[in-house]
């Protein structure tokens, strides 16, 4: 099941014909789903036509669309997935998102979207349950990218979503409610456009892609994280996984200027990673895909 972007635009890809510049070809943008043996789905979103050349996993609360700018500016063919309880992938009945719970659907899903050994990024969430992943399926996934996150980071560890979080009238209260949480000290929060650094903020853009409008008419978020049911974990973080990701091969920390990470976790990563390798970019979307576009096989 896929939507192509053409002129016959899909309602949830017309935002990206927004940004174009006049007279460009709007890019080959699609969603398919995979039915994954512990039940349920995995969607993944998959831009231009070929084999994806690198996979990129999301931040707690967000989606694979929280992608769109990187892969915009990368101009490659890729796909961007929605983690389990997240976007249009199933939610989880016991609620349980922790990163080495996630790892078999997300290997799986590595294996049916991409070829082997592209490489896997990830921040937040998503970084974590990379590393989780490839520990699980080493010959399947290929070099580790880990933007802004580590275990024990601020970006691992973001303030727990509220539950129940509120619904809402419209989306633009959502936008408000995301723009309050995220002063009151979350974190980065989703929406934040990876490789944003500091000055990645929710916007109405997030509001509108990770929100669901229901019978009743109030909206409310797409990802399980607001809906929990009593006794599900709310601490996604994994210490644990410093020992995984030391064993990676050759796994790269992309540090971004005024983000999270600062010289101590990256120091550890150094330190306990023999054979990892740091690098600080630039704020933007622009600055990581060009980082990519150099790693792509």
């Amino acid at each position: 099941m896929s939507h192509p972007l053409t002129d016959a635009t899909p309602i949830e890809f017309a935002d990206l014909l927004a940004g174009l510049p006049a007279g460009a070809a709007p890019p080959v943008v699609q969603r398919r789903w995979l039915t994954i043996p512990s039940g349920g789905h995995v969607s993944g979103v998959f831009w231009h036509t070929g084999a994806p050349r690198v996979l990129l996993l999301h931040e707690a609360g967000a989606s694979a669309r929280t992608w769109d700018d990187v892969l915009t500016a990368l101009g490659r063919p890729a796909v961007a997935v929605d983690l389990p309880g997240h976007g249009r992938s199933t939610w989880r009945g016991r609620g349980d998102y922790r990163p080495r719970r996630l790892a078999a659907s997300v290997a799986e899903a590595a294996h049916s979207f991409a070829p082997a050994d592209v490489p896997v990024v990830g921040r937040g969430l998503g970084a974590l349950v990379a590393v989780a992943a490839t520990a699980k399926a080493p010959a399947r996934l290929g070099r580790l990218v880990l933007v802004d996150t580590l275990p024990g980071s601020p970006a691992a560890a973001d303030r727990p979503w509220p539950t129940p979080s509120p619904d809402f009238a419209d989306q633009d209260e959502a936008h408000a409610w995301l723009t309050a949480r995220t002063r009151a000290g979350a974190g980065a929060g989703p929406g934040t456009d990876p490789g944003a650094g500091s000055a990645g903020r929710p916007d109405a853009r997030t509001a509108r892609q990770e929100t669901t409008q229901g019978d009743d008419g109030r909206w409310t978020w797409r990802h399980h994280l607001g809906a929990l049911p009593d006794g599900a974990p709310t601490d996604l973080d994994d210490e644990a996984l410093w020992a995984r990701l030391a064993a990676a091969p050759s796994p790269l920390l992309v540090r971004t200027q005024g983000g999270p990470l600062d010289d101590k976790a990256v120091a550890r990563f150094t330190g306990e990673v023999p054979t990892g390798e740091a690098v600080t970019v630039e704020p933007g979307p622009a600055a990581l895909a060009a980082l990519l576009r150099g790693l792509l096989p």
